[in-house]
């Protein structure tokens, strides 16, 4: 599922989240959630917004089309909040796919974006595209960060790591960056055995970097056509993505995974989970 909003980031968002369909053999759900539009009249006449929100996804399904016209797409539009819109969907979604404007500015960030509300809160992964790309990235390995959560989150963003890099033909860069203070009991995302039992076919490169600045850990993974992290716990009272997460959106020129923590996939959808008011 692919969100817009009319703007190029989110046009841009649709291209990759087409090619990633065609890579996985998945139809792609064209969602615009539209918190202008107003009440049908008396007489069923729909609201006259209602033009607007087709136009947006219109242009969007045209985009996709030209993009791979062998992919199966289908538009919805959704009357209230995006965030809220989105995080409903997102149960019955593989992938959240959306754009983000993210100019590295420094106060860019104060009121968070859609992206940034609903990486924080999806059920299943999210992948943020930038406006800003970083030029050709063929055969670039997939980057996967772990030492962010627990030991089954590092399993989870490594998994889903090593598949995209697989379905894409390229290698895999996997970094560790949990301090070692932090210490967790071992897992298979630790032997170099269990990578080449797991994926025989795939070029894996793994080394350590203990807890890295944000201009570190970006420049021990990128450019890449995609870094894959875990989304952390965020904050416990807003429960948002925490500081470091956003400055990497900020940052990052590159397409970002943001997996869901493991408790966070467990747990059913509940209503106070997905309203932000």
């Amino acid at each position: 599922m692919v969100g817009v909003d009319g703007s190029e980031c989110g046009l841009g968002a649709v291209r990759w989240a087409v090619r990633e369909a065609a890579r996985r053999g998945a139809p792609l759900r064209i969602l615009h959630a539209a918190p202008y539009l107003g009440r049908s009249a008396a007489d069923g006449t729909p609201p006259p917004e209602l033009h607007r929100a087709r136009r947006i996804t219109a242009q969007a399904y045209t985009v996709a089309r030209h993009t791979d016209a062998g992919v199966p797409a289908t538009t919805e539009v959704v009357p209230g909040d995006p965030t809220s819109s989105l995080l409903r969907a997102a149960a019955s979604a593989r992938l959240v796919v959306l754009g983000s404007s993210a100019t590295g500015a420094a106060d860019e960030f104060v009121r968070a974006p859609v992206a940034v509300h609903v990486a924080a809160r999806s059920p299943q992964p999210v992948v943020v595209v930038p406006r800003r790309r970083t030029g050709d990235v063929v055969d670039r390995p997939v980057a996967a960060v772990l030492g962010v959560g627990d030991r089954d989150d590092d399993e989870a963003v490594a998994t889903i790591a090593a598949e995209a890099a697989g379905r894409s033909g390229v290698g895999l860069v996997v970094l560790q960056t949990r301090p070692p203070k932090r210490a967790v009991a071992g897992g298979w995302v630790d032997s170099d055995e269990e990578w080449q039992r797991r994926y025989p076919e795939l070029r894996v490169s793994r080394t350590d970097l203990p807890a890295p600045r944000g201009d570190q850990l970006l420049g021990a993974t990128c450019p890449a056509p995609l870094l894959v992290i875990s989304a952390g716990s965020g904050s416990l009272l807003h429960r948002d993505l925490d500081g470091p997460h956003r400055w990497l959106l900020r940052h990052c020129t590159s397409p970002m995974v943001l997996v869901p923590p493991s408790h966070r996939r467990d747990e059913e959808p509940r209503e106070e989970i997905i309203a932000i008011g």
